[in-house]
């Protein structure tokens, strides 16, 4: 046996191979295209199964714990709405320092001057508490909706108890004579 036949010999047992892996590739190409497009199906019926169980799992949750639920969607809807940084209140000096009687004059007094001197201003507010509802905390006519991550501290409170509270000033409804601050921490 010579040198040249043996690699002859090789070569074209290599070249065989090749046509078995050819025809074995492309049938389970083949067979991988059919796999995937009933995958595909499955798929999108799992993903569809996957969606609604979230949304059923979010439900019962936020039935159960409708205080944070409220938040969270406030919180939420803040973030979506908002085009800047989400502003943080408490971590800013308050812009004003009053009295919860005297910011309700200001605005009853007054209110176009008011909103222009006040919305959108971090503002820390002392005064009696008059209402505990969900997430909001009522100081007279002011409604302070708690930032999430001070609800927890809701629970120690009580009305008639002096606090003082530090928020976003978001509006004033004259109708009502009610007074908005949003992102609010109990100091």
């Amino acid at each position: 046996m010579t040198i040249g036949t043996n690699f002859y010999d090789i070569y074209q047992q290599f070249l065989c191979s090749l046509s078995f892996f050819e025809d074995f590739v492309s049938v389970n190409f083949t067979f991988i295209k059919v796999f995937i497009t009933v995958s595909k199906e499955k798929m999108k019926k799992k993903i569809i199964i996957g969606i609604v169980a979230i949304i059923v799992i979010a439900g019962i949750w936020g039935a159960l714990n409708k205080e944070k639920a409220t938040q969270m969607i406030v919180d939420l809807g803040m973030a979506m709405t908002s085009s800047v940084k989400h502003r943080n209140p408490s971590t800013e000096k308050a812009k004003f320092e009053m009295k919860a009687e005297a910011f309700s004059k200001a605005f009853k007094d007054n209110a176009a001057d008011a909103n222009k001197l006040y919305i959108n201003q971090a503002v820390l507010i002392e005064g009696d508490i008059t209402t505990i509802a969900g997430v909001t905390l009522t100081l007279n006519n002011i409604a302070c909706n708690i930032d999430s991550s001070e609800v927890g501290k809701l629970k120690d409170l009580k009305v008639g108890s002096k606090v003082k509270v530090q928020g976003l000033v978001v509006g004033y409804n004259d109708l009502m004579e009610e007074i908005a601050l949003a992102q609010c921490t109990i100091k």
